[in-house]
């Protein structure tokens, strides 16, 4: 059963490692699209949100590194792999550091995401109510992200 459970393991940490190349992928194809566009002077695309927005994808993909290291040094020890890949900001003992962390790199990468849709509602006029339903979100899961980290 112990053996199950490792292979199980290995497999979520093995899909978020490819979750996030495949976030840093789209980071890089984004970033290169927005410098085409400045280098071709083609402004009507707002290279300046494509480049927020690919900053976005690689937080994401950073979110999957830190679940897919953090769950790898938790619950796989005994792999001989991870004793000589040490990460001095990644040194977790138990999973409430883990949850601290993915909150924190969440909400960093929630607000990165939420800047783009401020800037381009901001040069809209039909703007209603729920332009604020994202950082009221942000809001909700900042102050939970603090209880949790009290608690802990």
């Amino acid at each position: 059963m112990h053996r199950i459970l490792n292979y199980a393991i290995l497999a979520v940490v093995f899909i978020t490692f490819i979750n996030a190349l495949v976030f840093f992928g789209l980071g890089i194809y984004y970033s290169f699209k927005a410098y085409g566009d400045i280098l071709f002077d083609n402004m009507e695309s707002h290279p300046g949100i494509i480049l927020v927005e690919s900053l976005d994808r690689f937080l994401v993909g950073f979110v999957y590194i830190i679940f897919s290291i953090g769950l790898s040094k938790l619950f796989l020890a005994d792999v001989k792999f991870l004793d000589s890949y040490e990460l001095p900001w990644l040194k977790l003992t138990e999973f409430g550091q883990l949850k601290t962390l993915l909150i924190s790199a969440l909400l960093v990468a929630l607000f990165v995401a939420w800047v783009p849709y401020a800037i381009t509602a901001a040069s809209r006029e039909d703007n209603n109510w729920t332009i604020m339903l994202f950082p009221a979100c942000l809001l909700i899961l900042a102050v939970a992200g603090k209880f949790i980290k009290d608690l802990h």
